[in-house]
């Protein structure tokens, strides 16, 4: 997996469940229940890649159910953060160069788009090839890592 130097301190999965503790530690309310929820997903998908467990046994324990509540209720995701992702030259001409100069609440709701699609689709297209499900789940750990490098900054 190609990963851009800005985010390459977090690739580790000490260090982005370390990020995740910090950020959690500076949030109250219906914020800490979104980070807690994108840690423990995080978790899941750590193990998936970094520890060989088959997605199969993962995807049906990954969560949206806080963004969910959050956005029925008209949670403002843009709070987690107010400022745009800023530019960083390492992420130039990689997959993530489109989330420079993005809002925040744009970036949740990808990475929550996601997460719904392996929720849904993993299932029933598990043995097709055409879907890349290890690509796929070592994009949304590098756009959670893109969002906690957001956070931290």
């Amino acid at each position: 997996m190609d990963i851009p130097a800005a985010l390459a301190a977090l690739s580790p999965v000490g260090n982005a469940a370390q990020a995740l503790a910090a950020w959690r530690r500076r949030t109250r309310g219906d914020a800490r229940s979104l980070v807690d929820e994108l840690s423990n997903n995080l978790r899941y998908l750590d193990l998936v890649a970094e520890d060989d467990v088959p997605l199969a046994e993962v995807a049906g324990k990954l969560s949206t159910t806080e963004y969910d509540r959050l956005l029925k209720d008209g949670y403002r995701f843009k709070s987690l953060k107010r400022k745009k992702i800023e530019p960083m030259s390492s992420l130039d001409n990689t997959d993530l160069a489109s989330w420079q100069g993005k809002e925040t609440e744009e970036l949740v709701f990808a990475i929550y788009d996601k997460f719904k699609t392996l929720i849904v689709k993993f299932p029933y297209t598990s043995d097709k090839p055409k879907y890349r499900w290890g690509v796929r789940v070592n994009n949304i750990r590098k756009r959670i890592w893109l969002l906690l490098r957001h956070v931290e900054g």
